[in-house]
């Protein structure tokens, strides 16, 4: 537990920069506006939701022992298909931000782990960027893109852009604070 003392001021400094990356990448910049639309007759979908509990939802669903039922089959080729997140009552913003940049938090804590095993003290700048940037990567980049890959929510690229600034950062902040 060490490398906490030793490397607080990276964890903490990178994971605010990377929350006020996040806020500008979401509400500032145009990249994210398209992503979600509201729904043609929201009132007539919102009536036929009501009741539902709170949870993902899968449609068109089949059991796995129905995926080769004709008639599932041709339901899954007529569409709609997708995935439906309901969650209770109203999104609580507060509680969103607080955890999200507690993530961040959590993964200034596994850079530094990783950082703390394979820099050394006379590690220059770009070294320390390199591997700090690697373990960064890992998480900011690579959590999402198993979910784009079966799902197709969101838009790749914005995503990716997003990945590589917050990365940037992360491994920037490290960079810069690594202690001597």
């Amino acid at each position: 537990m060490e490398f906490l003392s030793a490397l607080w001021m990276p964890i903490l400094a990178s994971a605010v920069l990377v929350w006020f990356a996040s806020f500008l990448m979401h509400m500032v910049f145009p990249h994210h506006k398209s992503e979600f639309s509201g729904l043609p007759d929201e009132d007539k979908f919102n009536a036929a939701m009501e009741g539902v509990p709170s949870g993902l939802y899968m449609f068109q669903w089949c059991k796995p022992s129905e995926m080769n039922d004709p008639e599932k089959k041709a339901r899954v080729a007529k569409g709609p298909n997708g995935i439906l997140a309901i969650w209770p009552g109203p999104v609580n913003m507060g509680q969103n931000l607080i955890s999200t940049l507690l993530f961040y938090v959590v993964v200034g804590v596994f850079v530094a782990y990783i950082g703390w095993h394979g820099i050394n003290p006379d590690d220059p700048y770009l070294t320390r960027f390199r591997i700090c940037g690697a373990a960064a990567f890992a998480a900011h980049g690579l959590g999402w893109m198993s979910f784009f890959i079966w799902f197709r929510y969101g838009k790749f690229w914005p995503n990716l852009f997003d990945s590589l600034v917050y990365t940037a950062l992360t491994a920037g902040t490290f960079a810069w604070l690594w202690p001597k």
